[in-house]
């Protein structure tokens, strides 16, 4: 009885050292810390809202960065929240690669700590208006993992040629009136001498 009493923390000793033995190997001799995420990622932007001319192409900048301890691959989709005037053009690039109007997915991979710049591109024609369009980034190793930024561009509609020559006009009128007003004002007064 003796015996069995003695080897049994000798056993239990023996058991956990082995399943510590276990796990070193299989970790690589890493230590598992609780609560460190092997998926993580930032996705920002510092222009989200801008103002445009027809014709022009505008560029909104965004970066995606992996944060996490493992490497990974992420959706990068594309949604235009309506309403977006028909005639504009938008398309986004992402891993190098710009894609015409009518891709809106795409598929970045980035080992750890490596980032992706993600532009979209906005070309209005024709009408002016305002486009919003989300860029949404999910994790394919956690696709619980989402994030989104909603873009903004304006255009405002064009003063016609021929309403800036009116202004124009209007201006130079009122500056030239107010400067005779000065001026007759300063005009020094003239007396008869007898």
């Amino acid at each position: 009885m003796r015996r069995i009493k003695t080897i049994g923390p000798v056993f239990g000793f023996v058991f956990l050292s082995s399943i510590f033995c276990v796990l070193s190997l299989i970790t690589g001799g890493q230590q598992v810390e609780a609560g460190v995420l092997d998926f993580d990622f930032t996705y920002t932007s510092q222009d989200t809202i801008k103002e445009g001319l027809l014709g022009d192409t505008i560029r909104f900048h965004s970066r995606l960065t992996n944060t996490g301890t493992e490497a990974d691959s992420y959706f990068i989709s594309m949604t235009e929240n309506p309403p977006t005037p028909i005639q504009w053009w938008i398309w986004f690039c992402s891993g190098g690669v710009c894609h015409d109007t009518t891709v809106t997915l795409d598929t970045v991979y980035l080992p750890v700590g490596e980032w992706d710049d993600i532009f979209l591109d906005i070309s209005p024609q024709e009408i002016s208006g305002e486009a919003k369009v989300t860029i949404a980034v999910t994790s394919q190793g956690n696709s619980g993992l989402s994030k989104s930024i909603t873009f903004l561009l304006a255009v405002r509609p064009d003063i016609p040629v021929t309403g800036r020559w009116g202004l124009m006009i209007l201006i130079s009128l009122l500056f030239a009136s107010g400067l005779y007003l000065i001026l007759k004002k300063l005009r020094p007064i003239r007396t008869r001498s007898s």
